[in-house]
C-alpha cells in the first residue's frame, strides 16, 4: 500500500511539473520578451531534471536515480513556482514570477546534477543525463471517432512538412488505423497513404457477411481490412507485418467485455434486425445502432488493454490489434483470419485471462488514451521518458441537427477526457471533420478531410515546436 501511495505521488509530481513546463513555454511564445533566453533555458534544464526518476540506457534498459537530489529540487519548484505558472494569471505575470525564480531554479538544477553525476559516476556520463533532460519525444495520441478520424492524415501531413516525426504513437478505433499507417515507416512519403485511402471501396473494408462470433460481438457488418492487410503485408509469401515491426513503436487501445456484466446486460438478440429494418439504407440502420451503443459504457462491463505494451501483445498481427480496435460493438464485427495462429492465440488467452466476453472498439474504454501513453513512456515504449504529448481528438458533440444522434454517444465519450486531459501537452480537437459514418469518403472527401486537419494541425504547430526545441545547455550554463 505505502509503495502504491509513493508511485502516486510520483506521479502527481512528474505530472504537475510537466503542466508547469507547458504553461511556461505557452507564456514565452505569447511574450517571447518577457523572459531571457538564459533564464528560460534554465528553467526549462530544471523542469525537466526534476521531472527524472530513472535514466534510459543502451538496450532498453534504465538506471534508476537516487531520488533524495530530485526530490528536493522537484519539492522546491512546486512550492516557489506551481501556483504561479499555473493559475489563471497573464503571460506577463506568469513570466515576471518566473524571472525572480530563474536564478535560484538553475542554482539548484546545477547543485543536483552534481548530485547525481557523484552517486552514479560509474554509471552514466554528464552527456547522457543531459541529453535526456534537454530533448523530449513525440508521442502521438490519435483517438477513435470513425470517418471524423480521417483528419489524421492532415495532421501528421503537418508534422511530417515541419519535419516532427513520433517517436511513440498510442491509437484507438480510426485513430489506431490511421496510427498504424503512420507507424509502419518512420520516415515515408504520407502521400502515399492518403491516396491508399482515397481509393478504398466498401468491400475493401467491409461486408455484410455474417461470421460467427468468437472474438467480437455479432454485429450488422464484417469488418475484414483486406485492403489494409494486403498493404501491411510483407516478403515473397506476403507475411503480416506484427506491432513490432512497426518503425515507430505503436500501442493500439482496444477494449474487452467483461463476460458476468455483458451476459447479464446485453440482450441475446445483439447483432439481429426486423426484417423491416434490413430493408432500411445502410447507413441508417448504422445510426440507429450507434445511438444505442451507451449499453456498453459501463465501468463494471469493460476493461481497456493496451496490446503492444508488453511483448506477448507485440507479436500480434499489426492489422488484427487495428481491426478490433476499430470493432465497434453490434455495427462492425472483427474475427481474425483462421490462418492468424498467433494472434488468435493471444487474444483467446487474453480473454481467458480477464474473463471477457468480446474484444471491441477501444473507444468504449478509452477513446483518447493519453493517460495510456503516459504509461506507456514510463515503461520505456519511447526513446526517452522525456516526451511530449500531442493528442488528437476528433469525435466532438456537435449541436448541428444533422448529427443530434450521436450526442448521448460524444458526451459519454468526452467525459472520458477528464482522466485524460491532464496527460496530454497539447489537445487538438478537431471541430471540422467527415460524419463518423462516412468510412469510405472517396478521393474528394478524403481531400477535403485533409485540409481541414493539415489546417487545425499548423494552428498548433508554434507550441508542438517550441515544445519539442532542445533545451540550450549551453545557455544555462551546463556543460
Amino acid at each position: 500500500m505505502a509503495a502504491r501511495l509513493s508511485d502516486q505521488a510520483d506521479e502527481r509530481g512528474r505530472l504537475a511539473l510537466q503542466r508547469m513546463e507547458r504553461a511556461l513555454v505557452r507564456a514565452r511564445l505569447a511574450e517571447p520578451d518577457g523572459l531571457t533566453h538564459g533564464d528560460y533555458a534554465g528553467l526549462r534544464y530544471a523542469l525537466g531534471l526534476a521531472r527524472l526518476h530513472v535514466l534510459p540506457v543502451d538496450g532498453g534498459a534504465h538506471i534508476a536515480l537516487t531520488p533524495g537530489p530530485i526530490q528536493t529540487l522537484r519539492d522546491w519548484l512546486l512550492n516557489h513556482l506551481h501556483d504561479a505558472l499555473r493559475s489563471p494569471a497573464t503571460d506577463d505575470e506568469k513570466l515576471a514570477y518566473a524571472r525572480d525564480a530563474a536564478g535560484p531554479a538553475t542554482a539548484r538544477a546545477h547543485e543536483t546534477r552534481a548530485a547525481l553525476l557523484a552517486e552514479h559516476a560509474d554509471q552514466f556520463t554528464p552527456a547522457m543525463l543531459d541529453h535526456e533532460i534537454a530533448h523530449r519525444a513525440l508521442v502521438v495520441v490519435a483517438g477513435g471517432g470513425g470517418g471524423a478520424g480521417y483528419v489524421y492524415a492532415g495532421a501528421f501531413a503537418c508534422l511530417n512538412d515541419a519535419g516532427l516525426v513520433p517517436d511513440y504513437i498510442v491509437g484507438n478505433s480510426m485513430g489506431a488505423i490511421l496510427g498504424l499507417m503512420r507507424a509502419e515507416k518512420r520516415h515515408t512519403d504520407l502521400s502515399e497513404n492518403v491516396a491508399f485511402a482515397a481509393g478504398l471501396r466498401n468491400r475493401d473494408l467491409f461486408s455484410v457477411a455474417r461470421r460467427r462470433a468468437e472474438f467480437g460481438t455479432p454485429s450488422l457488418l464484417h469488418l475484414h481490412l483486406s485492403a489494409l492487410h494486403q498493404r501491411l503485408s510483407t516478403g515473397e509469401f506476403k507475411r503480416p507485418l506484427r506491432l513490432d515491426e512497426m518503425e515507430i513503436p505503436l500501442d493500439l487501445i482496444v477494449a474487452g467485455l467483461k463476460q458476468e456484466t455483458y451476459e447479464r446486460v446485453v440482450p441475446t438478440t445483439l447483432g439481429h434486425e426486423s426484417r423491416a429494418a434490413r430493408l432500411l439504407p445502410l447507413p441508417v440502420r448504422v445510426a440507429a445502432r450507434l445511438s444505442r451503443l451507451t449499453t456498453f459504457f459501463r465501468s463494471d462491463m469493460v476493461e481497456a488493454l493496451v496490446l503492444g505494451r508488453d511483448r506477448d501483445t507485440r507479436a500480434v498481427h499489426a492489422v488484427d490489434a487495428a481491426g478490433f480496435s476499430a470493432a465497434v460493438p453490434s455495427i462492425l464485427q472483427y474475427e481474425p483470419s483462421p490462418r492468424a495462429g498467433v494472434t488468435r492465440e493471444i487474444f483467446a488467452e487474453l480473454m481467458h485471462d480477464h474473463r471477457l466476453a468480446a474484444i471491441v472498439d477501444g473507444g468504449i474504454a478509452d477513446n483518447v488514451p493519453a493517460r495510456a501513453a503516459w504509461q506507456g513512456v514510463t515503461a520505456g515504449r519511447a526513446t526517452t521518458r522525456n516526451a511530449y504529448y500531442l493528442a488528437f481528438d476528433c469525435f466532438l458533440p456537435h449541436l448541428d441537427p444533422k448529427n443530434a444522434w450521436l450526442w448521448p454517444i460524444t458526451t459519454l465519450v468526452q467525459g472520458q477526457m477528464r482522466t485524460n486531459r491532464v496527460y496530454a501537452d497539447t489537445l487538438v480537437r478537431f471541430n471540422r471533420t467527415l460524419s463518423p459514418i462516412n468510412l469510405v469518403p472517396g478521393a474528394a472527401g478524403l481531400a477535403l478531410a485533409v485540409e481541414w486537419g493539415y489546417q487545425t494541425m499548423n494552428d498548433h504547430l508554434a507550441e508542438a515546436k517550441a515544445m519539442l526545441e532542445p533545451v540550450d545547455l549551453a545557455a544555462c550554463g551546463v556543460s
